[in-house]
Order: C-alpha cells, then sequence, then structure tokens
C-alpha cells in the first residue's frame, strides 16, 4: 500500500467539492422532481436519530450518521457487523469497528490494554447503557429485538461524552407494546453446525402497564480449525441473551413513560479469530499458545423515566448499573489465566425545550458515571490491577434560528474526570513491578455549527466541534512503568441532506477534515511495546450515502467512503513513521444493498462491502498489510403476516478477509472474517 500522492489527494478534493455541489447546489425544484401519482405511496420511511441525546430527522442532523434498521434479518449475527458496513468503516479483529481510519479499540488490545486501562475511541451504548470494554470484546450484543442501529461517525464527545473520539454506535431495542404481539426463530448455518434459536412476547399487564420478553441463543463451532490435542473444544461457542422491559404509562400523570430494563448475556468458547500458516486455510496450530476459552457475562439494570410537561418542554433520567465479568483460561505453558470484574453506575439527566417550529429549541444535561475493575491473571505472568474511574460532566446544547433559511448551532460539555490505577507484576514476591497512576482532569470540549436550508429538499451545514481520550499508565513487555498523554481531536465538517422525488430518493454527504494532537499508537519504545504519543497527525476525507425506492417494490441503497490519514509530526524517538498513514486507515470503502420484492410475498436481497487495502501498523509496515477485501452477500425468502423463510449465503464468492496481521517471532499470525456461509431462518410472528 503506497502512500496517497498528490494527484490523488486533489481527486479527493474535487469529488468533495462536486458531491456537495451536487446534492446542495444544483437540487432541483420540488415541483420539477414530483413523482408520478402511481408511485407516491413508495416514499422512505422518516428516519430519527436518537445519538446526540434530542431527537432529530436525518434531514436535521448535521452529524455524519447511518442509521439502521431490519439489521435483524437472521444473518448478522452482532451489531457491529452491522455498524461495519457504512462509509469509512471496517470491522476490527478485536470486535470494535474502526470509523475514519481511527482504530475502534483504542491504541492497543490484550495484554497492552489490560495493564494500562486504555480506552476505545468508538463507544457503544444499549439502551443508554455504556458496553464494557477490556482489550477485546468477550461479551457480543445481538440485533435480535433491536429496533434501530446508529453509527455516529466523528468526535462525538459533546454528548456522548467518554470514549468517542472516532465516533459512537447507539443501539435501541425494542420497547414493551399495549397490544399483544410475539416472535420465534430458528436459524441454522452450515459452517461447523451454528444453531439460533430466538423468542419474544410483549404484551399489556394493565392499561398502564405493559412487558416485553426476548431471549436467544447460539451454539456450535467457529470456522476456525485446531488441529491437534486440546484441553477443550477450541471451535466451540455458546451465546446467551435475555431481556426483559417493563413499560408504565400512568393515566394519572399523562405526561410520564418510566421503563425498566434487565439484561444478561453470556459467551462462552472461542472469541480470538487467529490464524497462522496460510491463513485462508482457517488453522491455528500453535495450540501452546493463545488457544483460548473464555467464560464471560454481562448483567445490566436501568430505569429510564421521562415526563412531557407540554408540548415544548421534556425531563429525562437514565439511571443504571453494570455488572461484567470476562475470563478466559489459554494452553500455554505454564498457562495463562485471567478473570476481570468490573462494576459501574449511570446516572444522566436532561431537560430538552423543543417547540413545534419555534425560533430556538436545545437541552441541557448531567452525566455522572464510576466504575470499579478488579484484574487478576494468574500463573504467567501474575498480574494484579485495580482501576477506579470516576467522571462528571455538564453538557447542552442549542439551536437558534436566525432567520427562515439560516441557524445557528452551538455546544459544549465540561467533564470532569478522575482515574486511580495501581497494577502489580508479580505482587507475590520481593521483585515485583508495579504501577501507580492517579490522574484527574477537567477539559471543554465546544461544538459550533451553522446550517442552511437551501430548498424545501435540501439543507447544508458546516460544523467544528472537539473530542479526547484520557491518558494513562502501564507496564511494558518488560514490565516497566510507563505514562501516556490524553490524545484530542479538532474536527471540521461540511455536510448535506437531501431528498427528491417525494422523498422516495434520499442523499448525504459529508466532507471532513480532523487535527490530532498526542494522537496515541502502539510503538517498541526502548526494545518493548509501549504506548505513545505522536505529536501531530491529520485526516480528511468524503462520505456519501443514497436510498432509493425505485419502485414500491424495489429499494436500493448505496455508500462510499473515502480517506486519507498522515503522520504530521513525530518526537525524536520515532522519526521514522513521520508521514505514515494511520493504521487501519483504508482509501476506500463501497456499500451497496437491495431489496426486491417478487410477487406472492416472495423476495430477493443482497448486499456488497468493499474495504480497500490498509496497515495493520503505525509503522506501516508492508509485511503487515491488510483489508482489501470485497464481500457479498445473497439472501432470498418469503413473509407475510405470521410466517417468514429466508435463506442467505453470506461472502457467496469466499473471499479471504483479512481484518489485521500480528508481528510474531516466527510466522506472523492473521486475524480473519469467516469464509462463505450458508444458512437459513425460520420465523413465526403471532398478534
Amino acid at each position: 500500500m503506497e502512500k496517497l500522492p498528490h494527484r490523488k489527494r486533489d481527486t479527493l478534493a474535487h469529488a468533495t467539492l462536486l458531491a456537495l455541489a451536487c446534492l446542495g447546489g444544483m437540487a432541483l425544484p420540488h415541483s420539477a422532481l414530483a413523482a408520478p401519482a402511481d408511485q407516491q405511496d413508495a416514499a422512505l420511511p422518516t428516519v430519527t436519530v436518537t445519538g446526540e441525546k434530542i431527537n432529530r430527522s436525518l434531514k436535521d442532523t448535521t452529524t455524519a450518521v447511518t442509521v439502521l434498521h431490519d439489521a435483524d434479518t437472521g444473518e448478522i449475527k452482532s451489531v457491529y457487523d452491522a455498524a461495519a458496513a457504512t462509509p469509512n468503516a471496517s470491522l476490527n479483529g478485536a470486535g470494535i469497528v474502526n470509523i475514519r481510519g481511527v482504530e475502534g479499540t483504542g491504541p492497543g488490545t490484550g495484554y497492552n490494554t489490560l495493564v494500562s486501562g486504555s480506552r476505545p475511541r468508538v463507544s457503544t451504548t444499549v439502551d443508554g447503557m455504556s458496553e464494557s470494554w477490556n482489550g477485546q470484546r468477550y461479551v457480543d450484543a445481538s440485533p435480535w429485538d433491536v429496533e434501530q442501529i446508529e453509527v455516529l461517525r466523528g468526535p462525538q464527545s459533546t454528548t456522548q461524552g467518554r470514549n468517542t473520539m472516532a465516533g459512537a454506535i447507539v443501539v435501541n431495542t425494542k420497547d414493551p407494546t399495549f397490544d399483544w404481539e410475539g416472535a420465534l426463530r430458528a436459524g441454522y448455518e452450515n459452517r461447523d453446525g451454528k444453531v439460533t434459536l430466538a423468542g419474544m412476547i410483549s404484551g399489556p399487564i394493565t392499561d398502564e402497564l405493559a412487558f416485553r420478553l426476548t431471549a436467544e441463543g447460539l451454539n456450535g463451532h467457529g470456522f476456525i480449525d485446531y488441529p491437534g490435542q486440546m484441553p477443550w473444544d477450541g471451535s466451540q461457542i455458546n451465546h446467551s441473551s435475555y431481556r426483559g422491559k417493563l413499560l408504565w404509562k400512568p393515566s394519572a400523570l399523562p405526561g410520564l413513560t418510566a421503563k425498566l430494563t434487565v439484561s444478561h448475556r453470556k459467551d462462552r468458547g472461542e472469541y480470538l479469530n487467529y490464524v497462522d500458516g496460510n491463513y485462508f486455510d482457517y488453522q491455528y496450530h500453535r495450540l501452546s499458545t493463545q488457544a483460548r476459552y473464555q467464560d464471560s457475562f454481562n448483567n445490566t439494570v436501568s430505569t429510564d423515566l421521562q415526563y412531557q410537561f407540554n408540548d415544548a418542554w421534556t425531563a429525562h433520567l437514565l439511571l443504571g448499573h453494570s455488572d461484567n465479568v470476562s475470563t478466559f483460561k489459554d494452553t500455554d505453558t505454564p498457562p495463562l489465566n485471567m478473570r476481570l470484574d468490573e462494576k459501574s453506575n449511570t446516572v444522566e439527566a436532561r431537560l430538552a425545550y423543543a417547540p413545534q417550529n419555534g425560533w430556538l429549541s436545545g437541552m441541557m444535561g448531567v452525566y455522572y458515571y464510576d466504575r470499579d475493575q478488579n484484574l487478576h491473571t494468574f500463573r504467567f505472568p501474575n498480574l494484579l490491577a485495580k482501576d477506579r474511574l470516576k467522571t462528571a460532566a455538564l453538557y447542552g446544547e442549542t439551536t437558534l434560528a436566525l432567520s427562515d433559511k439560516w441557524s445557528l448551532n452551538l455546544g459544549g460539555r465540561i467533564e470532569r474526570e478522575m482515574q486511580r490505577r495501581n497494577t502489580a507484576f508479580n505482587p507475590d514476591v520481593g521483585g515485583q513491578s508495579q504501577a501507580n497512576y492517579n490522574m484527574g482532569e477537567t477539559l471543554f470540549l465546544p461544538k459550533a455549527g451553522l446550517s442552511y436550508r437551501y430548498s424545501q429538499d435540501t439543507t447544508l451545514g458546516l460544523t467544528a466541534r472537539k473530542g479526547y481520550n484520557a491518558g494513562g499508565s502501564g507496564l511494558d513487555d518488560n514490565y516497566v512503568y510507563y505514562t501516556y498523554n490524553k490524545e484530542e481531536v479538532t474536527a471540521y465538517e461540511l455536510s448535506s441532506r437531501s431528498t427528491f422525488l417525494d422523498n422516495r430518493v434520499s442523499l448525504n454527504a459529508n466532507a471532513f477534515f480532523n487535527q490530532y494532537t498526542g494522537y496515541q499508537a502502539m510503538q517498541q519504545t526502548n526494545g518493548s511495546s509501549r504506548f505513545t504519543n505522536i505529536p501531530k497527525g491529520e485526516s480528511y476525507g468524503l462520505e456519501l450515502e443514497g436510498k432509493a425506492r425505485v419502485t414500491s417494490m424495489l429499494t436500493i441503497s448505496a455508500g462510499l467512503g473515502l480517506l486519507n490519514t498522515k503522520v504530521t509530526a513525530t518526537d525524536a524517538a520515532h522519526p521514522g513513521i513521520l508521514g505514515n498513514q494511520f493504521n487501519y486507515a483504508p482509501h476506500t470503502t463501497i456499500n451497496l444493498g437491495f431489496k426486491q420484492r417478487l410477487p406472492h410475498n416472495f423476495y430477493v436481497g443482497g448486499s456488497l462491502n468493499r474495504v480497500g487495502s490498509y496497515y495493520s501498523e503505525i509503522t506501516n509496515d508492508p509485511n503487515l498489510k491488510a483489508g482489501d477485501y470485497t464481500v457479498v452477500n445473497l439472501n432470498t425468502g418469503y413473509e407475510d403476516a405470521r410466517w417468514g423463510l429466508r435463506a442467505y449465503v453470506n461472502n457467496l464468492t469466499n473471499r479471504g478477509v483479512l481484518y489485521s496481521q500480528i508481528a510474531s517471532r516466527s510466522n506472523n499470525l492473521g486475524v480473519v472474517g469467516a469464509p462463505r456461509t450458508v444458512g437459513v431462518t425460520v420465523d413465526y410472528r403471532f398478534n
């Protein structure tokens, strides 16, 4: 992979200007784009974005965001798989999506994250509760019974807060209903015999109280083989999840809505998609190292209260607790066993003012989060770490209509974070190494933007905002204590939102430029791997998304991501990375999809996702390239009001998918995606 030459940079710049001009300044009059009378019932549904803490239509949202509905079709097993099929996004081998060339996991994974407590750069929330991150995605989140998934690109620190320097994934599950409904699903995949069973039931308890219960289980084997003798089945996979919701709407307080959500998710078995040798033989031979078996779970309970005083004022309160346990054992000699216990509490309250057709709207909120984390690894290495984190924030945002076309948006977040972390290597012997870190910092994260309603169908926007991720400390490969500083980004973005043909076509564009300071990266320092701070870096690019209801029976979608990243300043210890690209930063992503409904309730659909090549490391080692894959998926089936039958093929062409390469003393390791997989699901719905 070569660095982007000036000619290609100019092409990218010209493409950005051309796209914004086409979507904004050259929009045709509404009357000229009117749909034929026999097709006016084929309008695209209205899309609402919730991830910025105030409900807005997609057309009024300047942030680059993709909102995914109907991800719960059977062939997608994780919300992260769905989120990765969006512009300038890609899957990370450790389980979190990379966005705009910024590694979603943070600068490291595995051991380095465990001993340093580093943070992800892409946060995930499910029903307002943050997902835990401990160097690897141990407990997955399924799209079963999910209402929508929002993928917000670019820093979201103003409204989402911590761990959102690259973006955020917001998952909203379905709420209880006051009408009876239920669903059952059975699914099977040919690749090593995965079986899925799922169910949902929802309905009223009283006229004021409704419930919803969901359950899902997946059992089988992964796609990687482990030749040789192991003390357990190395490819076994077992996932289960349960969620219960109560919805209360008291008639005595007609503006009050109260929700109680309780969930339990558990994952056992294989979780590392490591291969060696010929990667696409899908085998892992090093059974003496990193052939691991996990047994992890996540429990959450939350209360979500909302009170609408009138048509303009709404108050919201979220109280939540999460209990997360991540454990694994491996076949190393001597073996490495890990247990990490994490408990966290979340409190968030906000007040929103959004009058119908008002000249002023906005919201203000307060946020509190604390986390207690205890880590213990047994045998070798023997590590003991205790981590205490507290975050408190005050945030707000307001939109002021300057005229019938121009609007000004201002926002900001004041956040205070305190972290105390104590890590010890070989704590039971005299020659132990220790890392004691006590940090407290207050930051102001501003946001400003202008919107211009060019026409009834097109809105243009310009925004600037700041984001950050905290610093920390750790023990390097030689168990020597070190610290690293926070990383910050200033992001500038142009946006265009357009609809045509009576809302049968939507076209969205975002062009962005990011300046990074103190960008965190894993590098060799004094002969050992450490988190370091790169003084300066930058990225710029373009994202285009379109969706069209060609007829009432045919829907098509397309997305394009263009990206360039560069290290623009280095320190004296790492001069060789000057001018390098960021790792996990493909120049191009392409996403295509369609669904064609056929007579008698049959349908056919498919998708294509292209990810360009990129480097696995910030050093841009050509021997550690990854990416450069195109995955084609097809599906067909039958669905009516009660029954659904769906057959699908994922990775139709059986293309080798390489997420990253890991340098090793002998042969490199590969982190890979699944080969061709054929599956079928049967759904039954009742009401």
